[in-house]
């Protein structure tokens, strides 16, 4: 099996397990969030070979009233949705709204072409534990109720060309 055949197996299994994931939506809102978290992930491969470097993405995770089966509608009604979208990185230098996060989330808006909006909020693999340990509740619990769409972990697959491990 050549390298391209094995990205597109990976790619496309990483595009089921995502929807998958949400399958609680309608299909329109799955494919939104699948294209975006794709985007995402896309956009944050890193193409320097030395320092500064984008880091890695460990996760990405849709968090807010679209994650909770039951909240929304089933149905279609032509509305402009807002998705609510935590990526977790691996330092501290890539976390909050850098150039880097801010240019993903235009690509993401551009691609959507206006079908959906995209709130996205980075943090560190460990923030969340720090957020418990100062009893933050309003994002501890957004992290509870939230649905993982990408986990490293456990979606390690073949990585997107470029992809440092």
């Amino acid at each position: 099996m050549t390298d391209d055949t094995a990205f597109t197996r990976a790619a496309g299994e990483g595009r089921r397990r995502t929807m998958a994931r949400i399958g609680h939506l309608i299909p329109r809102k799955q494919v939104e969030i699948e294209r975006a978290v794709r985007l995402l992930r896309a956009h944050f491969i890193s193409h320097r070979r030395r320092a500064p470097k984008r880091g890695t993405i460990h996760q990405i995770m849709l968090v807010g009233p679209y994650a909770r089966p039951g909240d929304r509608p089933y149905r279609e009604k032509g509305e402009i949705n807002g998705y609510d979208l935590w990526a977790f990185v691996d330092h501290a230098a890539y976390k909050g709204k850098n150039r880097y996060w801010g240019l993903a989330q235009r690509a993401v808006a551009m691609a959507l072409r206006g079908r959906a909006e995209i709130t996205l909020s980075v943090f560190t693999i460990d923030e969340i534990d720090r957020l418990r340990q100062a009893r933050n509740r309003f994002l501890t619990d957004q992290y509870d109720g939230g649905v993982i769409l990408y986990d490293r972990a456990a979606d390690s697959g073949v990585p997107p060309s470029g992809e440092d491990g």
